[in-house]
């Protein structure tokens, strides 16, 4: 049993809040305010009332947790909904309070009825450099049956009523950036004409330009935190990341998306990269085919390596295929000749290593292993590249390992709050620290990116962890969501294939504890899953925005119970590896 004395005082800060008198009292989370204006019908009412006080809404009673937190849902009609909350303490004190929604759906799309554009979409979207060949794509909404052109004069074609849900008047149309094209003007300009000459004209809201360089236009990486993604777009972590690069990675940048180069990896692959991550003051020359060669395959007392030699420092994406127990790595702009070596040289993990060409200028390496994948690291010594790859641990119990733990947020970044007035960043900590403590009770090395209540970067922790090189990472959150009533459970999330069976032997051990399954998820952009130097592990615990999970984490005993099943998780792991050695 883990003693509580360490964590106590934590613990009782966390509680203060909530361990107040039975004074009645009242306050809500959802809805923030008294009058609302909604246009969803779906709605909640959520809030924290006094320890052993009663709640009603409209006269309904509402079931108040231990916690004195309660939440409801309601479909509201269209107009004024009003709400009568009241809550009622043991000696018979009340208090109510009134709040109103007044929900009035959203209008039904209907054709435009004057002459006018109403609106224009051109993906790719934002402020672009575009190069010939690009293709532009829009979608005009404006006065139907009428004659549409945007770029060059180039015509949109009206969609039929049947495509647009009944609604006449959406046009669309694609253009390929031709050589003699310039926007200088910086706008397109998309023009509606009836028949007797009459013409609406709106300008695009962002800004064009077409580059025409005589050379290509390059840059490098600035250090080995930068990072490529698949768009200059994403959700509220950012664009999904395909892999982070070496410094010095020679980039060949094709156009921009606002504050994204957009780079060609290879004839059949582009990227993007922030701006800040690439410089581009460097001497610019006409760009090769680079030929590897000079291939190497040998093993040292820690790691097996693969490495070959470029022209250049090239770009590289890698992935992991878990059941054929192999990695690829493709090197971007080289091209591999026949007959390169595959000798081995004192490797242990590495089985063979066979050369691919999957297209003209993208050299593969196919490193078969004796296990499923358990790490890698990919850098540049000079223009070599070099794949190091770890060796599974020869003693597959925590004591011989070493653990990083992440405590999620921090300081001003405070995370997810439950209707206790819980916040995500303390408890992370009440849990990461009572993981250490069991962890080097089983004889593991533990390293932490944070033991205090104070901020550290996300890019900071990742920088912390890929150098310390753990043997595995597990990362600590609660999740959070504008339902309080539907949406609760534990979940794990992971991107690297690799990391599927730690985050799925953590996550059926979570079960465990009677939490609600809401998964183990797969291709998840959080920074600390796209490393591939070791296995790692979200834990979103559960969800603090739910009050019953609230109440469980709240719990000392259910704390020690979700650390316990983490660890019986990792050992799981550990044991169905050393059964497939």
């Amino acid at each position: 049993m883990l003693s509580l004395k360490f964590f106590s005082p934590i613990f009782i800060a966390l509680c203060i809040p909530f361990l107040a008198s039975s004074q009645v009292s009242l306050r809500l989370s959802q809805p923030s305010r008294d009058q609302n204006n909604v246009t969803t019908a779906k709605q909640f009412i959520a809030g924290r009332t006094c320890m052993g006080c009663t709640v009603t809404i409209n006269s309904d009673s509402v079931h108040v947790y231990s916690t004195g937190t309660f939440a409801t849902k309601y479909e509201l009609a269209t107009g004024r909904n009003s709400f009568s909350i009241t809550t009622t303490a043991p000696n018979g004190e009340t208090y109510t309070k009134n709040v109103v929604f007044y929900y009035n759906p959203p209008p039904a799309p209907v054709a435009t009825n004057i002459f006018r554009i109403d609106y224009i979409d051109i993906s790719p979207s934002g402020n672009l450099e575009l190069m010939e060949g690009d293709t532009l794509r829009i979608k005009m909404k404006g006065y139907p049956g009428e004659t549409a052109s945007w770029f060059n004069d180039s015509p949109l074609r009206e969609m039929p009523a049947s495509q647009t849900g009944g609604v006449p008047g959406y046009y669309t149309g694609t253009y390929i950036i031709q050589p003699g094209d310039s926007l200088l003007n910086g706008k397109i300009m998309v023009r509606l004409r009836k028949r007797n000459g009459e013409t609406a004209v709106l300008a695009s809201p962002n800004h064009y330009h077409v580059m025409h360089n005589e050379l290509p236009f390059t840059g490098r990486t600035i250090d080995n935190m930068t990072y490529l993604t698949s768009s200059p777009h994403g959700d509220r972590l950012g664009p999904d990341k395909i892999g982070y690069l070496d410094k010095d990675v020679l980039l060949h940048i094709v156009g921009r998306q606002d504050d994204y180069y957009k780079v060609r990896l290879s004839s059949k692959q582009t990227a993007f990269i922030p701006e800040p991550l690439i410089d581009t003051e460097i001497p610019q020359e006409q760009l090769s085919v680079s030929i590897a060669d000079d291939p190497k395959i040998w093993g040292d007392d820690k790691y097996d390596y693969v490495s070959v030699a470029l022209s250049d420092k090239l770009p590289y994406t890698s992935t992991q295929l878990v059941s054929s127990k192999k990695i690829i790595v493709d090197i971007h702009g080289a091209y591999a000749e026949k007959g390169l070596s595959t000798l081995l040289q004192n490797t242990k993990e590495i089985t063979s290593v066979a050369w691919g060409q999957p297209s003209h200028d993208v050299c593969r390496m196919v490193i078969s292993l004796q296990h499923a994948p358990w790490g890698y690291q990919v850098y540049y010594e000079n223009n070599r590249i070099t794949v190091k790859v770890k060796r599974v641990p020869a003693n597959l119990s925590l004591k011989n390992l070493v653990i990083g733990l992440d405590p999620g947020h921090g300081g001003g970044n405070p995370g997810a709050t439950g209707l206790t007035g819980t916040v995500e960043k303390q408890m992370t900590l009440v849990i990461a620290l009572q993981l250490k403590n069991l962890l080097e009770r089983e004889g593991a090395t533990v390293i932490m990116s944070r033991t205090t209540e104070k901020f550290v970067a996300n890019e900071d922790r990742l920088s912390f962890f890929r150098r310390a090189n753990p043997d595995l990472l597990l990362s600590i959150h609660f999740n959070s969501s504008v339902n309080p009533v539907d949406v609760y459970g534990t979940a794990t999330y992971y991107k690297q294939p690799f990391c599927e069976p730690l985050n799925a032997a953590i996550h059926d051990r979570l079960l465990q504890t009677g939490l609600n399954d809401f998964g183990n998820n797969d291709n998840f952009n959080f920074i600390l899953n796209n490393p591939t130097e070791f296995p790692d592990a979200l834990i979103e615990t559960l969800f603090l925005s739910n009050p019953g999970d609230e109440e469980k984490i709240l719990q000392p005993a259910f704390q020690q119970f979700i650390v316990t099943k983490i660890v019986e998780g990792v050992k799981d792991y550990l044991k169905e590896a050393a059964v497939s050695r």
